[in-house]
């Protein structure tokens, strides 16, 4: 008993079973996780190591490079890369892929590195802190928050962040919150000069008392009884009062000395500021909250947003809890709109097919059709693939694919009950005739479709893991459509089919397929010439690729834009606070804007995928910026960019959009390499001189910043020992002048506030102070004017940052592009030129952001593209068991390039990362269409119909199958023309398969008169 036999026979079982696919992908859309984009894991951190005092050549050659060596040793790595700034060590790493395809290989990685980093310490300075390591960079806190009130300081915002901090993670899922922007308090202990004498005691005296007197120490227990009892000291600092009731000496007349006799001790914050933030013109705390790895963001931002609502009643009167982003609102809003297009282009895909084939044939498909979306997402659910920008997009772009097989089939059938009226078959025996008839070039069809996206599902590397679940969802789409197409779509056409008779008075004579039955008659009478047309054509295109327009990943639709600011190295944040502060006014000032936070500092927190936050830089401040219509933001770019140059001619901005998928580098970089600092500088000069010629650029610079100028007193060593004091002395007595000294820790609830020591002047100390300065002796106990131990003081200027890359000195020239440029047109403009610089013996130079970005996704792309072609050939092969019929099937894979130039020139679309997939992919479409028509020729042939007839007849019969299949695929990829993501591959996808099915119903039959030599002689009696 065949299959369809068995379906009849199982009605109720077929019922029951449609039903439970029908629920189970309704519950599937229901419980799925939705993202805005799809997430990949960020294979890099960060390890900041401290070494007070060093300069920026000392750090590289003393902390940086001896960590690099040590990191170089581990294989899992992929790039170093360092930045030596004065004090401190920031190396940034990024994993190779194929060690790290899991977050659990990446955690087991990221322990490895720490031990490594623990065996490296004996090789750093005795002075160098412990290396710290920063792996949570991609950690995504995609609810974002600013807590602001105009009447309540810092302290007093603060205190009610981390309170709402705790109740936030008491929500189910929440992973994180992070709170950004609190300004740090401490206890400040001035000691004027004059009364240091009065002491008794030295200043490291008076330190080791503030430090120890608050220490967590244990004093033991005793028992008593049956019990032990701790025995826990009192006298811990609990107060400022404490602090200044500190007993620091007894004088020799018995006087005792209190710290508040010789001390102005006082609570502040902590100046200058590690970072300050603030919303909408107000000094705020922001709060990001970040989920559990594969949660639903819709489901937590609601629970969320309950609890805000929940804690507004115990909110301070007059504080504001403001939402910068949500993306739990956005993803919804994306969702709805993404099926919108899947509404719109299955709307597309039925009225098609009810054109062409009538309502009955467009009944059965809505039904398959259906029946394929929702086992689609049962699947997806399954396998874990959530909803996103990706996943939808797949899903639109299969809708057209998913009918291609069922077409045939109820084509098939739909004749068959005709023709079937004179040779009185039963309409089983028709139905399963042509199930048995299709179904394996069908299968072989729906598996070159499937490998055609197989290598962006498999490729390596971050890119091909952000595209990959385009593969996925088309491969589990296609393989349903073919199973549904054997199975559900001949049992529903022998149900709701009428009997051949009627079906024979209704059809009518067919004006379209006579002419082209004409047309193939004539396209074959000139074979030759026509293959030569075509030859031509497909030789025109290729050449016509080197005018259209490439790009990587677009430019986001999301309604924000970023201003970056940068000040000489060095600034002081205060300096950068005044700028920003101007810039901040201007940008609120502007029509459209709606929300805008300021960062000074540094970055902010990671609230998107494709956000990446600065280092901590007090040059540094960034505007990021929320407008009610993502239009006009190319507008808002320029007028941001004019206005910053105008008004800060000492600083540099870039003012960007968001892209969408991973990047995040400069659009332009050119890297310079080599053993001197000094040589790297003129190369980066030339480099950038030759940008600044061509006009097309904005925001040219280099990543080391212009070099800094340092003060530098002259230590005499002859000098400083005669005073007994030391370098290190000097150093201390200079940092304790302008910016102070840690010297113990008061314990006020959770919070540890520092206790520091400074002298009164500190506050208002400039340069001119420094003459002034007493240095301690350490052989004397007394203070030693600095005059007495240096040689005067210079100004020496010097490079602020020294950046390495795999341990070689690197500069890298970066630019962007103006508003609504491509990269790839600067790049062409300027790259001969830069390439040509004359580089000395030893220096290296190659191209790096966006170009090096999409090189690397390409490469990564084509590594996996000579198995897919094998695979693809080996099912055409195994489908014929002969070798010219695939050639054919494969000569059909160039016609489609005319269209793809054709499209891509007209719409003036780039060729982007995602149209590359779209361009391979098209491929695996073009050779369904072969396949289905070379093998019925194939069927004809073997029955014994004349060659020539068979070609003839089979290419009429398979015509509305394939244009068909063609025109439902094309139609449906219309809605991702707007999705600015998929834009590029529905160019491709749209122009290509539409000019391909053209010819492809044309050219195969001349190939297939060609390769089997057939005579246009050989056809039969009646038609002769």
């Amino acid at each position: 008993m065949g299959l369809i036999e068995l379906s009849i026979n199982n009605r109720l079982s077929i019922v029951i079973s449609t039903a439970l696919i029908l629920f189970a992908g309704w519950y599937a859309f229901q419980n799925m996780p939705r993202f805005e984009d799809p997430e990949f894991i960020i294979r890099s951190a960060k390890i900041f190591t401290q070494y007070p005092g060093g300069s920026p050549v000392e750090v590289a050659r003393e902390v940086s490079e001896p960590l690099e060596t040590a990191l170089q040793q581990l294989h899992e790595i992929k790039t170093i890369r360092a930045k030596s700034s004065a004090g401190i060590s920031e190396i940034t790493l990024e994993v190779k892929f194929e060690f790290t395809k899991t977050r659990a290989e990446l955690e087991s990685f990221w322990a490895k590195l720490r031990n490594k980093l623990r065996d490296a310490e004996h090789t750093l300075p005795q002075e160098a802190l412990t290396p710290v390591v920063k792996d949570d960079f991609g950690e995504i806190y995609g609810l974002s928050y600013f807590i602001s009130g105009d009447d309540y300081s810092p302290t007093e915002l603060r205190a009610y962040a981390r309170q709402l901090q705790k109740e936030l993670l008491q929500v189910k899922n929440v992973a994180r919150v992070q709170l950004l922007g609190e300004q740090d308090e401490a206890i400040f202990v001035e000691i004027p000069a004059e009364k240091r004498a009065v002491l008794g005691v030295t200043l490291q005296k008076l330190y080791d008392i503030l430090a120890q007197q608050n220490s967590v120490v244990e004093a033991g227990s005793v028992v008593i009884g049956d019990q032990r009892l701790v025995i826990d000291p009192s006298g811990a600092i609990d107060s400022v009062d404490a602090i200044k009731n500190l007993l620091v000496s007894t004088a020799g007349d018995g006087k005792i000395i209190y710290l508040k006799d010789i001390a102005n001790i006082y609570r502040d914050y902590k100046t200058p500021a590690h970072k300050i933030i603030r919303y909408q013109g107000k000094q705020a705390i922001a709060l990001g909250v970040a989920a559990e790895v594969g949660e639903n963001i819709v489901v937590i931002g609601e629970a969320v947003n309950q609890k805000l609502a929940s804690s507004l009643s115990r909110r301070p009167l007059g504080m504001d809890v403001s939402e910068y982003y949500h993306q739990g609102k956005v993803v919804e809003a994306s969702v709805q709109r993404f099926f919108l297009n899947v509404a719109a282009a299955l709307t597309i895909v039925l009225l098609s097919l009810l054109v062409f084939m009538g309502r009955y044939p467009a009944l059965i498909m809505s039904i398959v059709l259906l029946l394929t979306v929702a086992a689609t997402f049962a699947t997806m659910q399954l396998l874990g693939i959530p909803i996103h920008r990706v996943s939808l997009g797949a899903l639109i772009l299969a809708l057209g694919m998913m009918v291609d097989n069922a077409v045939v089939v109820v084509e098939a059938i739909f004749t068959g009950l005709i023709e079937g009226i004179d040779e009185e078959k039963s309409k089983l025996s028709i139905v399963r005739d042509v199930v048995v008839e299709a179904r394996w070039p069908l299968l072989a069809a729906t598996l070159v479709g499937v490998i055609a996206f197989a290598p962006i599902g498999f490729a390596p590397g971050q890119t091909a893991e952000y595209a990959g679940d385009l593969f996925w969802v088309v491969t589990i789409s296609l393989l349903f459509s073919w199973l549904f197409a054997v199975t559900i779509t001949p049992l529903a056409c022998y149900y709701l089919f009428p009997n051949g008779v009627i079906l024979g008075k209704k059809q009518r004579k067919s004006v379209i397929l006579s002419t082209y039955k004409q047309l193939v008659c004539w396209v074959l009478a000139r074979r030759w010439k026509v293959v030569a047309f075509v030859s031509l054509l497909f030789f025109l295109s290729v050449f016509s690729l080197q005018f259209i327009s490439k790009g990587f990943f677009p430019q986001s639709t999301t309604p924000q834009m970023v201003v970056d600011y940068w000040l000489p190295e060095g600034t002081r944040i205060e300096r950068t606070q005044q700028d920003m502060l101007e810039i901040e006014a201007f940008v609120l000032g502007l029509e459209g804007v709606n929300a805008v936070q300021t960062i000074i500092g540094g970055g902010g927190v990671r609230y998107m995928l494709t956000y990446t936050p600065q280092s901590s830089n007090s040059a540094y401040g960034q505007l990021l910026v929320r407008v009610d219509d993502y239009r006009t933001i190319d507008r808002m770019l320029d007028e941001v960019r004019e206005f910053i140059e105008e008004q800060f001619p000492e600083g540099q901005a870039n003012t960007s959009r968001f892209v969408i998928g991973p990047g995040g580098r400069a659009k332009v970089e050119a890297k310079f390499s080599g053993p001197d600092p000094r040589v790297l500088r003129r190369l980066a000069n030339e480099a950038k001189a030759i940008i600044l010629a061509d006009g097309g650029a904005l925001s040219i610079k280099d990543d080391w910043g212009p070099p800094v100028s340092v003060v530098e007193p002259v230590y005499s060593e002859i000098r400083g020992r005669r005073a007994g004091v030391s370098r290190k002395d000097l150093a201390e007595a200079l940092a304790n002048y302008y910016s102070g000294r840690w010297v113990g820790e008061y314990r006020e609830g959770a919070d540890l506030i520092a206790i520091i020591s400074r002298m009164p002047e500190s506050k208002t100390a400039s340069i001119n102070d420094i003459k002034n300065i007493q240095v301690l002796s350490a052989v004397s106990g007394k203070m030693v004017p600095i005059a007495q131990v240096t040689d005067g003081f210079r100004t020496i200027w010097r490079d602020g940052n020294i950046r390495s890359e795999d341990r070689m000195f690197t500069m890298k020239v970066q630019a962007e592009p103006y508003s609504g440029q491509l990269a790839s047109m600067l790049l062409q403009r300027i790259s001969k030129k830069i390439e040509k610089i004359d580089l000395p013996n030893g220096y290296q130079f190659a191209w790096g952001g966006e170009a090096d970005i999409s090189r690397q996704a390409n490469r990564e792309l084509m590594s996996t593209i000579p198995l897919a072609l094998l695979a693809m050939v080996l099912v055409v092969v195994f489908l014929f068991g002969k070798l010219r019929q695939p050639l054919i099937v494969w000569l059909v894979v160039p016609l489609g390039v005319s269209g793809v130039v054709f499209g891509l020139l007209v719409t003036g679309v780039a060729l982007e990362y995602i149209g590359m997939i779209g361009f391979i992919s098209l491929s695996g479409l073009l050779i369904q269409n072969a396949i289905i028509l070379v093998d019925r020729i194939d069927i004809e042939i073997a029955r014994g119909k004349p060659r020539l007839d068979a070609i003839v007849d089979s290419a009429v019969s398979r015509f509305r199958p394939v244009v068909l299949g063609s025109l439902t695929t094309a139609l449906s990829v219309i809605p991702l023309f707007f999705d600015v993501f998929f834009q590029s591959m529905a160019v491709v996808i749209f122009f290509g398969l539409s000019f391909g099915t053209v010819l492809t119903l044309f050219v195969v039959p001349a190939l297939y008169t060609v390769f089997m030599k057939v005579s246009l002689k050989e056809v039969g009696n009646a038609r002769h």
